[in-house]
């Protein structure tokens, strides 16, 4: 039975025993000689003998989840039906969810970004929270796609996350209501400066219906007389190759060099394979590509090839370092299920691999433009009625609140200590819109802090390496 691959490149055991007072730990080493009869007969011997009376169906699920594990490879996992439905959602223009961007680091599930106005957001999770249960059920240590089926859910349908976050004590417990979150993967604008009109794209994830609404942008803004063009992959996971390979024709021409390379294994072969432009000449206008830690993959791909291959610029941040490639294999045994497994590497035009284990660590910018601390700042919520922060201490919030005040206007330290020019700005927006004027931080108080951090950041005039690529076309 065949088989049909699809290229995606995105982002995402040791044996104790003890007998009485003495414990000894083992570890089964890959020189060792173990057939299928001695898999079999431990398998028996687990089942007829060990205290916890395990069934068959366990031991191979640990047999199959120890395979995967020893790889060492966090991109590479097994699907069920639902994993895999949660999986695929993520390439659609919309999903049912919380609405959280979300990387597997350690086996911790951190949030990476939250959608405005997003049930996430309106509860109060922020970047950098750790996922540690999903409706009372610890979620640390499961796989990654399973614990993500348990937090997408049905639309509708409330859930309670456990959050744990840098500075505050406990689990934080968050309830929210599922809902369908847009996931628009293109987003297109433009900008006059200087007699210039500037077209922008933003590309979220390479997915199912990004090349076309992405040449659809990229129509109309031509029509519209662009002298120049910004293609924004910043936070972006990956996707799909064929998706990305075709975006990358949209520009880079045919030189007798490929735009970038693969090496994957089918059937046990290594196969080369290099992915050449036809396109004659290029556009009339010159193109920045901004990427930040968080592009990774398939925005890898592309970004690298517009600088190696196109000569164009990129800036920004040195972006994740993904040079792997998976794919989808059904398990034909199953109902469903899939292998989601890395078959090979990808090389950027100069033949460079730019992963974080044993390669380049990611693709370096042209020009590396770091984001300013109030565009790093976060909403702050108290979780607990009766919590304020109070004057004369010291607190990790206090710190991000302090920048936040410095944006609104006013001059105060950002070390984190409440001092009285703190207090004082505090009182001043109490007094200001209404509140009671007690100088400490409550939840009414930082609803007006967090409301003025979001139109300031949500604001792309205030974003610093958008306000630097779009100074490049103005000083050419």
């Amino acid at each position: 039975m065949s088989r049909r691959i699809v290229i995606i490149l995105s982002f995402v055991t040791a044996i104790a025993a003890s007998y009485f007072a003495g414990t000894y730990s083992t570890k089964i080493d890959a020189t060792d000689e173990i057939t299928d009869e001695v898999f079999l007969e431990v398998m028996d011997d687990l089942m007829e003998n060990h205290y916890l009376q395990p069934t068959r169906e366990m031991l191979l699920a640990g047999a199959v989840d120890g395979m995967i594990g020893s790889l060492n490879d966090p991109f590479t996992t097994y699907f069920d039906l639902e994993e895999r439905a949660s999986y695929e959602a993520s390439f659609g223009e919309s999903y049912v969810g919380i609405g959280v961007t979300v990387e597997f680091l350690e086996k911790l599930i951190v949030v990476k970004a939250v959608s405005k106005d997003g049930p996430a957001d309106t509860a109060g999770i922020r970047v950098n929270d750790i996922i540690a249960e999903v409706d009372g059920e610890d979620i640390i240590n499961l796989p990654f796609y399973e614990s993500i089926g348990m937090i997408i859910g049905d639309v509708d349908t409330e859930v309670s996350i456990g959050v744990i976050r840098n500075g505050v004590d406990g689990v934080i417990y968050l309830t929210m209501t599922r809902k369908v979150i847009p996931n628009a993967t293109v987003i297109v604008d433009s900008f006059i400066r200087d007699e210039e009109l500037i077209g922008y794209i933003k590309v979220t994830t390479f997915g199912d219906e990004t090349l076309n609404l992405f040449l659809s942008a990229l129509a109309d803004l031509e029509t519209d007389g662009i002298t120049g063009l910004i293609i924004d992959l910043r936070d972006n996971g990956g996707g799909h190759l064929y998706t990305v390979q075709n975006m990358l024709n949209q520009f880079l021409i045919d030189d007798g060099t490929p735009m970038f390379s693969t090496q994957h294994y089918s059937q046990g072969e290594l196969i080369t394979t290099e992915y050449n432009s036809n396109r004659p000449e290029k556009r009339h206008y010159e193109i920045v590509t901004l990427v930040n830690e968080n592009s990774a993959s398939a925005s890898e791909v592309f970004s690298s090839a517009m600088q190696e291959h196109g000569g164009y610029t990129v800036l920004g941040t040195t972006t994740y370092g993904k040079g792997t490639m998976q794919t989808d294999m059904s398990i034909l045994a199953t109902i469903g299920d899939k292998l989601h497994i890395t078959i090979g590497k990808w090389f950027t035009t100069d033949g460079g691999w730019v992963h974080y284990d044993g390669g380049t660590d990611g693709v370096i910018p042209d020009v590396v433009v770091e984001k300013t601390d109030i565009e790093k700042a976060y909403k702050v919520f108290l979780f607990d009625e009766e919590e304020d922060i109070m004057y004369d201490t010291v607190d990790l919030r206090v710190a991000n609140i302090q920048i936040v005040l410095n944006m609104m206007g006013y001059d105060v330290r950002t070390d984190g200590y409440f001092d009285s020019f703190t207090r004082t700005a505090i009182l001043d927006i109490q007094n200001t819109n209404g509140l009671t004027e007690s100088g400490n931080i409550d939840g009414d108080t930082l609803e007006v802090i967090n409301e003025a951090l979001g139109i300031y950041q949500d604001d792309l005039l205030n974003d610093t390496q958008l306000e630097e690529a779009i100074l490049l076309f103005l000083n050419d």
